[in-house]
């Protein structure tokens, strides 16, 4: 799997469980923690999936990363592939 799908599972694997996943807003400690990668790497895989039209990023206080439905489409299609 491409290191920026790696990083759209993650992302899901953040907001699956919330009610309303597309919403969530997530922030960059929270994939660098889970990710256990440079910012800068993080960064490039996130330009990537923005340019999928997979998640959208906001500066607010800090940097914010939603996940588009596109993109959860996109995990859930992977992971039937996967399953198959």
């Amino acid at each position: 799997m491409q290191d920026h799908y790696s990083l759209l599972h993650t992302i899901y694997e953040i907001v699956k469980n919330d009610p309303q996943p597309e919403r969530y807003s997530c922030r960059p400690r929270e994939l660098i923690l889970r990710r256990m990668q440079e910012w800068s790497d993080i960064q490039q895989q996130l330009q990537l999936l923005e340019l999928e039209q997979l998640v959208v990023t906001e500066q607010q206080e800090t940097l914010v990363i939603r996940i588009t439905t596109a993109g959860l489409e996109k995990v859930k299609e992977q992971n039937s592939l996967v399953k198959d």
